[in-house]
């Protein structure tokens, strides 16, 4: 007889998968756990079906895989565990403060088509990432990172980290999105990197394109459409607000991606072909 506590039992395993799934959805890490299902299918048929030799292969590459994945895929099983332990808890005010530097600084940058990446800290650590950088605890103001992004300088290149409305780093090198030929087809050095941090942690990644003077940014593996100074500074806001209330977890990616009506009808998305391009 089906009780209450079946029901419950039933409720709690499906909160647990679809939580499961928010963790890995958007990332390689959903691609490695669709490979897993596959081999253990593969694996649990070559039993059924009496299959001696393919069942003792199969067995033994699990054996050697399991080890495989964990050193092939730690960035990545890191960036769940951190997701699963860090703490639900609002920005702090300087944090917030910082913004309004970043988004002046990303419009003077635009104008005058100077590339820059600018990674926002969350919940998930990126000191791994910061480490691999110059160490420059200052505070964050648009002077500061312009000065940061001027051409022919020694950080132009890297990525800047912020942290608790500080530059922890400068000249930061971010991993790469490498998912797809399509990715490394369309998209420069520079978005690459914001959407493989973007996989690997919560930040939010501003990103401004050096050839064309665009701004987008990337958040949860996705790279938004390009933005008008006054939608960055808009999403930036909202992000702000909505963070610890709405999604406890981080920005909540629907409502940073999502066009609002008014910006919808001013402007328009420029197809992925025209942002093939170096940076």
């Amino acid at each position: 007889m089906f009780t209450v506590f079946d029901a419950l039992d039933v409720l709690l395993v499906a909160v647990l998968l679809y939580q499961g799934y928010r963790l890995v959805v958007n990332s390689r890490t959903l691609n490695l756990l669709r490979g897993l299902i596959a081999f253990g299918l593969l694996l649990y048929v070559s039993r059924l079906l009496g299959l001696s030799t393919i069942n003792f292969i199969l067995s033994q590459l699990a054996t050697v895989g399991l080890f495989a994945i964990i050193v092939v895929f730690q960035p990545e099983l890191r960036a769940v565990l951190e997701r699963i332990g860090r703490p639900s808890q609002r920005e702090d005010q300087p944090q917030v403060l910082a913004l309004g530097e970043i988004a002046r600084a990303t419009e003077r940058l635009a104008e005058r088509k100077i590339g820059a990446l600018i990674a926002l800290e969350r919940q998930t650590p990126l000191g791994d990432y910061a480490a691999n950088g110059v160490p420059l605890d200052a505070e964050v103001t648009s002077l500061m990172l312009e000065t940061i992004f001027a051409r022919n300088t020694p950080l132009h290149d890297g990525g800047v980290i912020v942290q608790h409305g500080r530059i922890q780093s400068a000249g930061c090198l971010f991993p790469l999105q490498q998912e797809s030929s399509g990715v490394r087809r369309l998209y420069g050095t520079r978005h690459r990197a914001a959407l493989g941090l973007s996989e690997l942690s919560d930040a939010l990644i501003v990103v401004v394109s050096e050839e064309r003077g665009s701004i987008r940014v990337a958040q949860n593996g996705l790279l938004s459409p390009d933005l008008t100074v006054a939608e960055l500074r808009e999403r930036l806001r909202e992000a702000a607000i909505t963070s610890g209330a709405q999604n406890p977890r981080g920005f909540n990616p629907i409502r940073l991606f999502q066009r609002d009506k008014l910006s919808s009808a001013t402007t328009t998305t420029k197809p992925l072909e025209d942002v093939a391009h170096a940076d």
